[in-house]
Parts: structure tokens; sequence; C-alpha cells
């Protein structure tokens, strides 16, 4: 009798759903405009977007020894603007094969484009035109079954955000629950006419707002410590086990029921561009990349909040490697 061939076990390890895009930066204009003002100057750049996309790129520029797939949904427009994020994944060794190339012909419909302006000094506007991603459908979750397995037998993550419609997202959340594999949500593409009541009631390990979302969620102002601690206090009598607000220059606020702290942004002393977009994708894939290492919640966050920092001095979405984080670890 033939000896039985050993199955190799799955590398695994996360998981990202949701949205695909291509970015159109408007970089270094002389200042952001107001409704009906004119601005002269800047320069354009195309490149790879979506929260999702840019986390999934993120976690794998950090994570070289661990497998990323990504879920989502892309129209091969005619112009070609599908393939910049499409390719870039594909170059990272993302598994692909659950985001679902649709014909143009049939879905009428462009792939997702943002239109980002951004200042001298790295200030933002952010312009998302979902397209496709918004036929991103609980059904395209429940085709990749297999992947929740696998990464679920290798205790990883399955990351979240709210680029997708919320039948979706919750979808995503039930199914991980099913098969015990811990979720990251990243709330960015959160609208303040959305009732958000079924979502935070889902099981989460780490949910990780800006204080504008944190507002959206929680009805609490976030301006400092002890404001953040209010909202994640709202947060955490759910079934959240860690929260993570982003606070620009002021760093970020972690709370779980162990840990209440304060994190700087540390002193870089970098010179060079300065752009705030992608520093929160980057945040919320760090933060994944530190729980894969081993690292606890509190110094998955420090590490996080590193990560977006060095974010911010790249000019458009470049991921930060784990070597580049280590020089200044």
């Amino acid at each position: 009798m033939a000896a039985k061939t050993k199955r190799k076990k799955s590398k695994l390890y996360f998981i990202v759903a949701g949205s695909l895009n291509t970015d159109i930066f408007c970089l270094n204009v002389p200042k952001i405009a107001a409704s009906h003002e004119l601005t002269y100057g800047g320069e354009i750049k195309i490149g790879a977007g979506g929260k999702s996309r840019n986390i999934a790129e993120m976690i794998a520029a950090l994570t070289d020894k661990k497998e990323t797939a990504m879920i989502g949904k892309t129209s091969m427009d005619p112009l070609g603007l599908w393939k910049i994020p499409y390719s870039a994944l594909i170059k990272r060794n993302i598994n692909t094969r659950y985001v679902k190339k649709v014909s143009f012909a049939k879905s009428g419909k462009y792939p997702g484009v943002a239109i980002i302006p951004v200042d001298k000094k790295g200030n933002n506007q952010i312009y998302v035109l979902p397209g496709i991603n918004q036929d991103f459908c609980p059904r395209d979750i429940e085709k990749a079954i297999s992947l929740v397995k696998q990464a679920a037998r290798n205790n990883g993550l399955l990351v979240l955000t709210m680029e997708m419609p919320m039948p979706t997202l919750l979808k995503s959340l039930e199914i991980a629950d099913r098969y015990d594999l811990r979720c990251v949500l990243d709330p960015g593409g959160a609208g303040s006419q959305n009732n958000y009541g079924k979502l935070l009631n889902k099981k989460i390990f780490l949910i990780k707002p800006n204080e504008y979302e944190a507002k959206i969620l929680t009805g609490i102002t976030v301006t400092g410590f002890k404001s953040a601690k209010r909202a994640a206090k709202k947060l955490l009598s759910k079934k959240i086990e860690n929260v993570l607000i982003t606070a620009g220059k002021k760093g970020a606020y972690f709370f779980n029921n162990n840990y209440s702290l304060h994190i700087k942004i540390p002193n870089l002393k970098m010179a060079g561009p300065k752009n705030e977009t992608g520093c929160g994708d980057q945040v919320t894939a760090a933060f994944c990349a530190g729980i894969a290492e081993g690292k606890s919640p509190v110094e998955s966050a420090k590490f996080a909040v590193l990560c977006g920092a060095l974010q911010f001095h790249k000019e458009g979405i470049i991921p930060i490697s784990r070597q580049e984080a280590e020089k200044y670890k």
C-alpha cells in the first residue's frame, strides 16, 4: 500500500476583507480649498488604495513569514483603474483568490476611486467613490469560508473596515465568531447617518476608531484621555476586548479591562514629506503584525503608533517595512 502523502499545514494567518480603490493624490497643494474656492499648484500621483487593501499590503510588508489573503470585489473597467490596487496585492504575494473581478460591461460600475488633496502641512481631504465596492455582499464572504477555517486553525485574525455594506460586515463578524477567529475592526468609513447598535454587539478583539469615528460610535466627543476613556468604557461594555483610539499629533489612547494609557507619538526627528493619508491604516496593520509576533495588545498598540508616525512621513501610501520599523523600536 502506498504511503499517505502528508498534507502541509496552511500558513494563512491574516484575512483582510473590504475595499480596493485607486487613489488619485493631489500632493502639496497650497491649501485645502473651501467651498466655491479655486486653488492652483501641487502634483498628481496615482496609486493603490482602499482601506482594506492598504491594510492587507501593510500587514504583508511587516510580516514576511505570515500569509495574508484579501477578500473583496473589483470591476475590470476600460481605463484599467482596477489593475493598480489588484496588481499591488499580487506584487506583495497576497492571496487574491477571493477578490472577485467582475465584468465592467455587466456591472456598469467602475472600481472604487478616492480623490485626495494634500496640502504642504500634510492635511488632507478624502473623497471616496465606492463604485463596485458597494456590491461586495454577504455571499462573497460565505464563498471564502475555507480561508476563515484556515486562519482560525492558525489562531489568526480577520481584519475588517467599514468600507463595505453593513450586511457584509455583520456577516463577516458572524462567520468569524462561528469559527472562533479573532476580529480587528477599523471603523474608517463610518457615517453619522448609520445605526451601529448591531455591529457593536458583535464579538470584536480590537476596534480602532479615530476621534471622529469614536464620537459616531459612542456619541462621546473625544478631546483628550479622560473623554477617550469614557468612549472606550462604552465600547468595552459590549463584547469588544480592546480599544485603540487614534488622535493624530496627540498619539493614541489604548484601553482594555486591565490597561488605560495614553501612547504619545515618538520623536522621530524626520524631515521630508508630511501626509496623514494612510496613517490610520498603518496603525491597524501594525497592531495586527504585533499580535502575530506574540506581542501583547499593549505592546502591539505602542508598535502601531510608531508605525503610524513613520507613515506620516511617506509621500502617498508606502507601507512601512519590518526593517524600517526595527530601526526606531
